[in-house]
């Protein structure tokens, strides 16, 4: 079965600190690792591991980030074909300072060229025949949505980062896959009930077919 992956991709500089900052604050990191990253490309990575046929669809920047990213992808047996050098922007990049110890941490995201991708560049056969289509959100919200209207296969969409969705994308959507945050933001509840059946009950609410 095919896979497609339509998403980002970012250089992710990862900094080892001993604790996260305060505001204004500034500390002293331990490590620093620069890595291929951006929640479309770690699926289409993950998805190429375990056999051929997976198609990543997105936007890089013209430069050395660039390089690396389609690299590292290409490794993994990924079709990068339908993955666009942009000029004039950077790649996408995150900066994710980390705790050594228990693993805290937070994410600043600069999409660079992810927030270039447009509905046609996801108007190609690798979406129109996929078996199966992994959509998230760190890419425009309208080529997400002509990405799900335009595919035969399966939509499966990882809401994040976590926003309001139209009622049409998520129709479009065989299968939800959130967080218990981004479901309660999907559902517009603020919070409360925390047992298994509540969280049940806001995903039936959902228009997408699973979740």
């Amino acid at each position: 079965m095919s896979v497609t992956v339509v998403g980002s991709l970012n250089e992710d500089v990862v900094v080892t600190v001993e604790r996260l900052p305060g505001r204004g604050e500034t500390v002293i990191g331990s490590a620093v690792a620069v890595l291929p990253g951006g929640k479309g490309a770690n699926q289409a990575a993950a998805a190429g591991r375990l056999g051929t046929g997976v198609h990543m669809v997105g936007r890089v920047g013209d430069d050395p980030a660039a390089g690396r990213q389609l690299a590292a992808l290409a490794e993994a047996r990924v079709n990068v074909g339908r993955v666009h050098r942009t000029e004039g922007v950077p790649t996408g990049t995150a900066t994710i300072p980390v705790e050594a110890e228990g693993g805290e941490n937070l994410i600043v995201v600069v999409p660079g060229a992810n927030a270039r991708l447009t509905p046609a560049d996801v108007d190609v056969d690798s979406v129109h025949r996929a078996g199966v289509l992994l959509l998230q959100l760190e890419t425009p919200l309208e080529t997400v949505q002509a990405a799900a209207e335009a595919t035969r296969g399966t939509v499966v969409l990882n809401p994040a980062p976590a926003q309001p969705l139209p009622v049409a994308l998520l129709a479009a959507v065989d299968v939800l896959v959130p967080n218990e945050h981004e479901l309660r933001r999907l559902a517009g509840d603020p919070g409360g009930d925390e047992s298994p059946a509540a969280l049940a009950a806001l995903a039936r609410g959902l228009a997408a077919r699973s979740v």
